[in-house]
């Protein structure tokens, strides 16, 4: 497979620098110590829990077959211990209220209420909801889940909403990415860790893949020509990895098309102080825009 190379780069690589700045907005807060004390009524206190339950519960009670067929990266064994116990707990309508409650929590504890109800996130947030707009639903579940949502009145709730969907949306067009690149869920992880994306000390366990698993992986991946005898990425798996992530920001184009380029640079500028605090709590700082694509 050879990669493929952009149609429209700018529109590519602003779509990208969107998906580095929003990110933040959305992981920063569900991550943050705030959101889980949400979820502690129900009993759900695990780490794990949160984060299935909270990304779950658009869709519903859902099994843990279909957790993992949306999710993609994770072990359905790590999966399985907190989907369904978590519906048990807690219906998905309970468990949607906890998790905006927890974003409500974080982003004022974080980032003050002064910064909350700013003017800049109210106009942030109306930029975002136009974008999320866009979000058709063929093909895209999870995406299509959190867009059926009510957005809440809150400005810093109502862009918090509207990143989450755009973020979901974008991940369901990853997910397809991945299927025509032949990269399965632990593969997929071996290559972006090959490539220096990541550390495999740390990504393997937060995704609940065994030594055993991974090995597997690498040796599926270096009998089809992808990686190399050191554990590198081959010329062939580069080019697979990273048409990956450009079928996946071509799959993400349709928000910023919508919006149009200058309100979209508008939304990156206005998102990226709130971002690199919340990325800064968890030890990630943002890649710069390219500064062609400032206005």
């Amino acid at each position: 497979m050879t990669e493929q190379q952009p149609q429209r780069p700018t529109e590519l690589r602003l779509a990208r620098a969107l998906r580095d700045v929003l990110d933040p907005y959305h992981t920063g807060s569900i991550l943050a110590l705030q959101s889980a004390a949400a979820f502690r009524p129900y009993g759900i206190t695990h780490p794990w829990a949160v984060y299935f339950a909270g990304r779950a519960a658009p869709l519903g009670a859902v099994t843990a077959p279909v957790v993992d067929a949306i999710f993609y990266h994770f072990s359905p064994a790590l999966i399985a211990r907190s989907i369904p116990v978590v519906w048990d707990r807690a219906d998905p309508g309970k468990i949607l209220g906890a998790r905006l409650a927890g974003a409500d929590a974080a982003l004022r504890a974080l980032l003050g209420d002064r910064v909350v109800e700013s003017p800049e996130i109210a106009e942030a947030a109306e930029l975002a909801a136009a974008a999320a707009a866009a979000c058709t639903a063929a093909g895209r579940p999870l995406g299509a889940a959190n867009a059926a949502l009510p957005l809440p009145e809150e400005p810093h709730l109502r862009l918090w909403q509207a990143v989450t969907t755009l973020r979901e949306w974008r991940g369901d067009g990853h997910n397809a990415a991945l299927l025509r690149s032949g990269l399965d869920a632990v593969e997929a992880l071996v290559a972006i860790t090959a490539e220096g994306g990541e550390v495999r000390a740390s990504l393997q366990p937060r995704r609940g893949w065994s030594d055993t698993d991974w090995e597997a992986a690498e040796r599926r991946l270096a009998d089809r020509g992808l990686l190399d005898g050191d554990g590198r990425l081959t010329e062939e798996g580069l080019a697979v990895r990273h048409g990956v992530e450009d079928l996946t920001d071509r799959l993400a184009l349709a928000p910023w098309e919508r919006l149009g380029t200058g309100p979209s640079i508008r939304l990156h500028q206005l998102v990226r102080p709130l971002s690199t605090a919340l990325a800064a709590a968890l030890g990630h700082p943002l890649p710069d825009l390219p500064e062609d694509l400032v206005a």
